[in-house]
């Protein structure tokens, strides 16, 4: 589709851009002021029908002062992104997190955005599989993706959950297809435009009869594009393809200052989340945008690690029901090393849904991400399954990608256990198949040992633990319960978050919408 709105009536989203930012740096000293002045006030001296509204004003100012200090530090990316430093073109994946990949989502549709001094210039959308069948150079795909493709294309170049490689599989496949060089990729999940629509209002979208809002944006777009399309046109993702113009046409050409300031939090937001990525072809731009935590790239960490992927094998849309909890446990012995016990529970309350996509098993090529070098002992729920090749790929002249090779040539199989054991983006990864169907659950339970002992500090009587908790991109947040168990002659000196020691155990629960970080400092008496 082409744009909607022509490039003289927009408003420039780089002016927008600069004026706010004008703005909001006069702003910044006075909203510290202001927190710092409230700090310094008893609220038993304000009239009582004063305190509620201090109250609130006081609460949200470090949340409006976190958001105008990310506004203004973030300008170089912004003003690339924006265009402003030249015509640039991005290639969006609209990836689907009811169905999930390494990434955030099956890919379903694509779009490519082209936008110069704010201005956007054409935004063309399609479904993903269009430029996937022009691809003629026929290419091995990674060994669970042969399940369900013989062949390699752009809807499955998001395998690895290092969002800078799956990315640059992205252009190389996307370019393969003759589609232009393209200056980086931004990557959302439906969570982005279910918060535009609570800024936008409801859309009415007559062709299709419906009215679509934040409420049943999921459900009906899903229903529209599995069920009720035209058959003969055969264009299933038809209306998202439609619905993006419109949503983006009230958000970009507003002039309405509220509905922008909730826009750029919506942004915002959705980037702490990772249910927008970030890729630049610019090194110094992608650098910038990891540095913010945008990239989406396989954090590195000096301690402990973890980080569970889900990728949604023809499983249908099932990851829209599936509830998944993280429970990690790591038993520091007296010697300073670790065993790390994790089990991973997913329960599918699907079955009895009038959508029959939440109805189907759950397939799910799962891989755990753990510090490099740490050792599998034991693994227990798993699905035992390993599949020949679909077709004679060297007889046939499949290309092979060097990426996938590496990966593989290195891969330890046990099929005993039904698991693969692998380095990437400098982790040991353990790798297997697991299923659930509707209304069942499964668990799944590791036992592994970490490669390294509790590092010893700057004196030697000081000892430490961490551990980074990476969030699959795009997920929605699965519950994470963490327990540290120390031996009785370490003290803690330190910890983060604080207050969460019980016993000689530190106990942390939460959700993992965004990366969480536990840690602790020891003294040995």
């Amino acid at each position: 589709i082409e744009n909607p709105f022509s490039e003289k009536e927009q408003v420039s989203l780089l002016d927008i851009f600069f004026h706010s930012e004008a703005g909001l740096k006069a702003a910044l000293p006075e909203l510290i002021a202001a927190r710092e002045a409230m700090e310094k006030i008893n609220i038993e001296d304000l009239p009582a029908e004063k305190r509620e509204r201090f109250l609130e004003i006081k609460n949200n100012l470090p949340e409006m002062i976190s958001f105008v200090e990310n506004f203004v530090s973030n300008s170089d990316i912004f003003v690339e992104i924006l265009g402003g430093n030249g015509p640039r073109k991005y290639l969006f994946l609209f990836q689907n997190n009811q169905e999930m990949r390494a990434t955030g989502g099956f890919i379903g549709s694509y779009g490519v955005l082209d936008i110069k001094d704010g201005r956007v210039r054409n935004f063309f959308i399609d479904g993903i599989f269009n430029p996937g069948g022009q691809l003629f150079e026929k290419i091995v795909p990674p060994e669970p993706i042969q399940k369900i493709s013989a062949a390699w294309s752009l809807h499955d170049s998001n395998w690895w959950p290092d969002f800078p490689k799956s990315a640059k599989k992205a252009v190389s496949f996307y370019e393969k297809t003759g589609g232009p060089t393209v200056d980086g990729i931004i990557a959302i999940t439906p969570e982005v435009m279910q918060e535009f629509l609570k800024i936008t209002g409801p859309v009415e979208m007559g062709e299709y009869d419906i009215t679509l809002d934040s409420n049943n944006f999921v459900s009906a777009t899903q229903y529209q594009v599995e069920v009720n399309y035209d058959k003969e046109e055969n264009r299933p993702k038809k209306i998202l393809s439609d619905l993006a113009p419109i949503v983006l046409d009230r958000i970009f050409n507003t002039r309405d200052l509220d509905t922008i300031g909730k826009s750029a939090e919506a942004v915002f937001q959705a980037l702490a989340k990772k249910q927008i990525i970030l890729y630049s072809e610019n090194e110094k731009i992608e650098e910038m945008i990891s540095a913010r935590g945008w990239s989406g790239k396989v954090l590195p960490a000096s301690g402990d690690y973890l980080m569970v992927v889900n990728s949604n094998i023809n499983g249908s849309k099932t990851d829209g029901v599936i509830e998944e909890e993280i429970k990690h446990e790591v038993e520091i012995v007296a010697d300073g090393s670790g065993i790390d016990t994790l089990t991973v529970t997913r329960h599918h309350s699907g079955g009895g849904s009038d959508y029959e996509w939440w109805n189907k098993v759950n397939a799910n090529y799962m891989r755990i991400y753990v510090p490099s070098g740490s050792r599998l002992l034991e693994i227990e729920g798993q699905t035992r399954e390993f599949t020949d090749p679909p077709l004679d790929y060297q007889a046939l002249g499949f290309k092979r990608d060097v990426d996938v090779v590496n990966e593989e040539k290195n891969m330890q199989i046990d099929e005993e256990k039904g698991v693969r054991v692998y380095e990437d983006s400098g982790k040991t990864v353990f790798a297997h198949w697991a299923y659930v169907s509707p209304g069942e659950t499964v668990r799944i339970k590791y036992k592994y040992q970490l490669p390294f002992k509790i590092n010893p500090r700057a004196k030697v009587s000081e000892e430490s633990y961490s551990i980074v908790y990476q969030k699959q991109l795009g997920s929605k947040g699965s519950k994470l319960i963490s327990t540290v168990k120390y031996p009785e002659n370490l003290k803690i000196a330190w910890q983060f978050p604080e207050n969460m020691n019980s016993g000689n155990a530190i106990n942390y629960e939460s959700v993992l919408e965004t990366d969480k970080f536990v840690g602790a400092v020891f003294t040995r008496e």
